[in-house]
């Protein structure tokens, strides 16, 4: 199998790399990026995603009756990559997650009122899984909602929120049905600015924050509910899958790949160039190696 990119797809590689040579700075970029995909928390980060979203790069996979290019996924994963490359935010939970999930499985009113706002790059979106006793085991989920006139009522916690702080909606899975595991979870939309909620921060040693988000009485009009109701578990599994497509990027280890070789190149150590040093060539070529080989895994 070729996992090499077309010519067409090297032509729009090219073209974001001279985008994001264009529009480096530090408030959009981390100039140290990590694994994990960088949220879209600042007016200027939300500018550069406005950007994306002007040239047609948000939502290419889409259909077109949604806006989008019906574009093969690779060039979702392209920007994907070439944006972690720089350290700048993913646009991943809005185009990806939420978006191809309301396209697959919503209401043609909750298509007709996210899809636009969502590849014009107008509106963040948090997500709501994980719960004190429902981490790895998703499913065991116990927020609570409860059926009444015209729509639900929530109550319960949230933990692991990341975007609850800055994001305009949340994304949520709760109880709806306590007889079944599975089968007892609803998927609902709530703005953030909804008075029912309660949003702490929660620090990490790794100088991020994210949040724990209380439920008091939040109640949730029947046209948010995404889908059909008792199939959330369905919908967070292929939400979950589409995640994973942006989860783990390998474009910031492509940089400090490519860091750590100009370094070899150009260092000396007792007078010695240190790229002679045979130790030193065999811990570069394996990590060259083991680069290349999580680049082909991931395509």
């Amino acid at each position: 199998m070729n996992f090499d990119l077309t010519p067409e797809e090297q032509a729009f590689e090219q073209e974001l790399e001279a985008f994001l040579q264009e529009h480096q700075s530090p408030e959009v970029m981390d100039a140290h990026p990590e694994q994990l995909s960088q949220t879209v928390e600042t007016p200027a980060k939300r500018g550069l995603m406005k950007k994306l979203a002007e040239r047609g790069w948000l939502g290419m996979s889409w259909p077109e009756e949604y806006g989008g290019q019906a574009k093969s996924g690779i060039y979702d994963f392209i920007l994907t990559e070439s944006l972690s490359r720089y350290g700048a935010p993913q646009p991943g939970k809005g185009v990806g997650i939420v978006g191809k999930t309301i396209i697959r499985n919503g209401s043609e009113a909750m298509k007709k009122e996210f899809l636009p706002q969502i590849i014009a790059g107008d509106i963040e979106f948090a997500i709501g899984y994980s719960e004190p006793n429902a981490g790895s085991d998703a499913a065991n989920m116990q927020l609570k909602a409860e059926k009444r006139e015209g729509g639900w009522v929530l109550n319960g916690q949230k933990v692991w929120t990341t975007s609850a702080h800055f994001a305009d909606w949340y994304w949520v899975g709760a109880r709806t049905d306590t007889s079944h595991k599975h089968k007892g979870i609803t998927l609902f939309l709530i703005p953030m600015d909804h008075e029912g909620f309660t949003i702490r921060p929660v620090h990490t040693i790794g100088d991020e924050r994210t949040n724990e988000v209380f439920f008091d009485e939040v109640f949730v009009p029947d046209q948010y509910v995404v889908g059909e109701v008792g199939k959330g578990w369905t919908y967070i599994c292929e939400a979950l899958d589409l995640e994973r497509f942006a989860m783990m990027p390998v474009g910031p280890l492509e940089m400090k790949v490519g860091a750590l070789v100009d370094w070899v190149r150009e260092a000396r150590r007792d007078g010695e160039p240190v790229k002679d040093d045979p130790v030193t060539r065999g811990s570069v070529a394996q990590a060259v190696t083991e680069l290349e080989v999580s680049r082909m895994l991931q395509r």
